[in-house]
């Protein structure tokens, strides 16, 4: 039998909020698939993912006392830049160009009025940045040795 164990389970966005917390301790789970349960936020939105120790896991994978284990909520598209400060579209646009390049591709949204029958005052994009910046240098690398991007 596979021992309980005390895990750190990470909130992002929408799951911080419903939480109310970016942190929670949770104690008596096995698996990663255990941890929603115990976090008492009802049924189980569909599309999460699970970080073990900054790195994607299923919800078969064990825990260990003491793991770190992110609830990722689905996402919406994104490039290479994580800032706290509001981003400028010309100077990422600038920043990117070259003479080796086709394209360059952007994508500028704007916050609708209502969602889900509230209204809406503002967007606030968050990252698990310990695990996204490692990752998008990897995603970098791997796509420029595939497509030869530069």
């Amino acid at each position: 039998m596979i021992e309980s164990v005390a895990v750190t389970v990470r909130l992002f966005a929408g799951l911080r909020e419903r939480a109310g917390a970016a942190r929670l301790e949770v104690d008596g789970v096995e698996r990663v698939g255990d941890v929603w349960a115990k976090l008492g936020l009802g049924e189980e939105p569909a599309g999460l993912l699970y970080a073990v120790n900054r790195a994607y896991a299923d919800r078969e994978a064990a825990l260990r006392d003491g793991d770190e284990v992110a609830v990722i909520p689905p996402v919406s598209g994104g490039a290479f830049r994580i800032s706290a400060e509001p981003l400028d579209l010309a100077a990422a646009v600038a920043e990117a160009a070259s003479d080796d390049a086709g394209a360059v591709a952007t994508f500028v949204g704007t916050v609708r009025r209502r969602s889900r029958e509230r209204d809406v005052l503002y967007l606030e994009y968050e990252a698990f940045e310990e695990m996204a910046e490692p990752m998008l240098v990897r995603l970098a690398d791997d796509l420029k040795a595939k497509h030869g991007l530069c």
